[in-house]
């Protein structure tokens, strides 16, 4: 491929702070572009079903302000190219060879493109039914003329039971130059746990800080970090750090003997696979998203969601068994590996190729 083979990717809005799926969107974006591909970024300043924080009028007047356009938390290759839209409308869109969206609302809308807009890709990285219009999220499996990827296993069989077209699966990755071990795992201070803390309830911050209190009380000496976009939580104790976006997520990793993921529902979670990149020892909620990497016993211990007593439990285990802890970050980390973008960006590339 080369220069004359265009992509252009559509995201449903621009985010501002760090964003999992859009994570994964952008390293795709970059990836093609150092192979040669011409790639483009696609913005929508309005999206039907999406629920936005701002009224379009001052998404639209910050859509014109000089250097909105520049991410402070990814470095985007200099060859890829942005836009804004009013909407994702042939009137809009710019032609491309292929073109890519992720969010059932937004791959609707891509859905409804001509020809000249590219092959179309629905990138699915979750099991999208938080919202609503579960009915929506079903007509968007089986668009016609699109390719469906999915970054999970278990989301391959969710969408193969609402289309009759082939579903590809490409499991999202971890950039191993970005997440790695630093500090050794046989040295980490034993009573150290790090944590995302968001205030979407699906997250399941709040059973995570229970269950880090709980341990509290038996291991005075307990240290626990947490990260995320949203504002420090009010009334944390001096002995849980909180780092708002941090650009040092690799440091933080390595700072810990063991991560904790609360989720109650997660496409392919990218935190906890970073820890175990990092060499944390992983304790997560036994959910679909998580067992794609999880396997209880072997690469991290699974507990119930909203069991913050199980979560304590668990915990306090790898404190006691050092040498399990150890030996557990050890195959978690080992297992992680095959998580790799080179070999996402293979599958991608190829994939493209046999559309184009």
């Amino acid at each position: 491929m080369n220069k004359s083979t265009k992509i252009n990717f559509i995201l449903p809005f621009k985010p501002r702070r760090p964003a999992g799926g859009f994570r994964v969107m952008y390293e795709y974006a970059n990836r093609l572009a150092k192979k040669g591909y011409s790639v483009h970024l696609t913005y929508p300043i309005r999206t039907q079903y999406m629920e936005y924080r701002l009224p379009y009028v001052a998404r639209y007047i910050l859509s014109k302000v000089e250097g909105f356009r520049n991410d402070k938390w990814f470095n985007f290759d200099p060859s890829i190219t942005m836009s804004y839209v009013p909407q994702v409308d042939d009137r809009y869109v710019v032609d491309a060879d292929v073109v890519i969206a992720t969010w059932w609302s937004t791959v609707l809308e891509m859905g409804r493109l001509g020809a000249a807009k590219g092959k179309k890709i629905n990138l699915i990285q979750g099991f999208e039914n938080w919202t609503g219009h579960e009915d929506l999220l079903y007509a968007s499996y089986d668009m016609p003329d699109t390719t469906n990827v999915v970054v999970a296993s278990y989301l391959k069989e969710i969408v193969e039971q609402h289309t009759s077209k082939p579903v590809a699966l490409i499991y999202n990755a971890v950039n191993n130059k970005e997440f790695f071990v630093k500090d050794k795992i046989e040295e980490r201070t034993l009573a150290t746990v790090a944590m995302t803390y968001s205030i979407q309830e699906i997250k399941g911050s709040e059973y995570g800080l229970k269950a880090l209190m709980l341990v509290k009380e038996k291991y005075p000496e307990l240290q626990a970090y947490l990260f995320g976009v949203c504002p420090q939580p009010e009334g944390l104790p001096d002995w849980i750090k909180f780092y708002r976006a941090p650009d040092n997520l690799c440091d933080i990793y390595n700072r810990n003997a063991i991560f904790l993921s609360n989720s109650f529902t997660e496409g392919f979670p990218l935190t906890p696979a970073e820890a175990l990149f990092c060499g944390c020892a992983l304790i997560c909620t036994d959910i679909a998203g998580h067992r794609e990497f999880a396997i209880d016993g072997e690469t991290a211990l699974l507990v119930e969601v909203k069991n913050a007593e199980q979560m304590a439990e668990r915990i306090c285990y790898l404190i006691d068994n050092n040498e399990e802890r150890i030996s557990l970050a050890h195959r978690g980390n080992n297992y992680i590996q095959r998580f790799s973008w080179e070999s996402a960006i293979e599958k991608m590339e190829n994939l493209i190729k046999q559309i184009v």
